[in-house]
């Protein structure tokens, strides 16, 4: 894979950088996160608190206020980096080849950890003709509910009727409720690069991926989509996997923007 001229920096990005991919501007952010009052918060301003925002997104309460927030508007889903769509293609590849792997499975177990209000769980519910059953976890029982509150508007059916759609509010280093191997696929949009971007969370980003391995089915797959650059990120899965993981990546290209897709599996 070339990753000539898609180079990014591994730790230290910036809200305005991390926002404007999402679609947001930095004031809107600031707003969002930090409960700032009034009409405008200057860029001068919001750059003054990028240190401190990167510093805190490990924390549940960073989160809660996020969603509150959003949840004055009318509920609709929102993805950092990309939604359902840009991504469909390459799932439905992923688990038709681990279907061919544990064709013994009567179900396909998936995992979308630190879902958010995201419609990628959703949308695997809806598409796929394969008995499924999805678990969407987050830490945010403020995300949760409002997933659960758009489910319950919208109805969606899924192509197969015996598919389940679940959303748990969950820590995502502690896996406890799920017993180990259970999941044949496991999908993280951001959520460890949450965790590595804040010097307090690096730790949680161990913890989580343990976590993960752990829940993951022998013949299942682990990915994580990140716009951290593969010389960076497939050491430190290397080393934090203590020697039990292989690590493939692909390059994904969102509306002119580079990211990452770590697939992850047990050795």
């Amino acid at each position: 894979m070339s990753q000539s001229g898609h180079r990014r920096q591994s730790s230290d990005i910036s809200v305005r950088q991390f926002t404007e991919e999402a679609g947001m501007s930095v004031a809107r952010v600031c707003r969002l996160f930090c409960g700032f009052k009034g009409t405008s918060v200057t860029s001068r301003l919001c750059s003054s608190l990028s240190s401190d925002l990167l510093h805190s997104m490990h924390k549940k309460e960073l989160w809660d206020n996020f969603y509150v927030q959003k949840q004055r508007d009318t509920i609709q889903n929102f993805d950092w980096f990309f939604n359902y769509r840009a991504l469909s293609g390459l799932l439905h590849q992923c688990l038709h080849s681990s279907l061919q792997s544990d064709s013994s499975s009567d179900v396909f177990r998936i995992l979308d950890l630190g879902c958010g209000i995201s419609d990628v769980g959703l949308g695997l519910f809806q598409d796929l003709p394969e008995p499924v059953q999805v678990t969407c976890a987050d830490i945010s029982p403020v995300a949760i509910s409002m997933m659960q509150q758009l489910v319950s508007t919208c109805s969606p059916m899924p192509k197969n009727s015996s598919s389940e759609l679940r959303f748990v509010e969950m820590d995502c280093t502690r896996l406890d409720s799920f017993h180990s191997g259970l999941f044949n696929l496991i999908l993280d949009k951001g959520t460890t690069d949450i965790f590595l971007r804040s010097a307090a969370g690096k730790p949680m980003a161990i913890q989580m991926l343990m976590e993960a391995l752990r829940v993951l089915h022998p013949s299942g797959s682990f990915l994580q989509f990140s716009d951290e650059d593969p010389d960076a990120r497939i050491p430190w899965l290397e080393s934090s996997g203590v020697g039990r993981v292989k690590v493939n990546v692909q390059e994904l290209t969102v509306q002119g923007a580079s990211y990452y897709v770590y697939v992850i599996n047990v050795k």
